[in-house]
């Protein structure tokens, strides 16, 4: 898929949370530490997700009108936003025998959040906004782009054989 240029940055962020969602599922199903699995994931939610949300809100969802915001994708993203910010809570409150599920719903949620932004709220953000908001959006972005987040000091999603 072609992307824009001004989108591409939050494009390559997107291509780090489909590996984090990877590595969530390759713990679980390597039945790795849950605990340590949880430390993971807040540690995306917190340092890669939640900034990423606020980037995309702030720079490309608040350009848009009322009625532009009431599109299906961008109702569906901030919906999806809100509910990792629930599921953060959740992992973060929640006893061991919980978690898998828990962690199951994050590695699916990422998955499904990154389809979405890419497969109908880029296309949309990109045919709605003006190139002039576009370039102003792209400048806020370059300013918060998330370069490098992977780095965890043991790798749970690896086999150990």
């Amino acid at each position: 898929m072609i992307r824009s240029e001004q989108l591409k940055k939050l494009s390559w962020e997107h291509h780090d949370a489909l590996k984090f969602a990877r590595n969530v599922g390759r713990g679980l199903s390597l039945n790795a530490d849950l605990t340590q699995v949880r430390s993971y994931a807040v540690n995306i939610a917190e340092n890669f997700l939640e900034p990423h949300f606020k980037l995309e809100e702030n720079s490309l969802i608040s350009r848009l009108n009322e009625t532009q915001q009431r599109n299906e994708s961008v109702v569906e993203v901030l919906r999806q936003h809100r509910e990792f910010a629930q599921l953060k809570l959740q992992l973060q409150q929640a006893e061991t025998p919980e978690l898998r599920p828990l962690l199951d719903r994050f590695s699916v949620l990422l998955k499904v959040h990154v389809k979405l932004e890419e497969g109908a709220f880029f296309p949309f953000i990109e045919q709605t906004l003006s190139i002039e908001e576009l370039q102003l959006a792209e400048r806020e972005i370059d300013a918060g782009h998330i370069v490098n987040c992977s780095n965890w000091p043991d790798p749970f999603w690896k086999s150990r054989s």
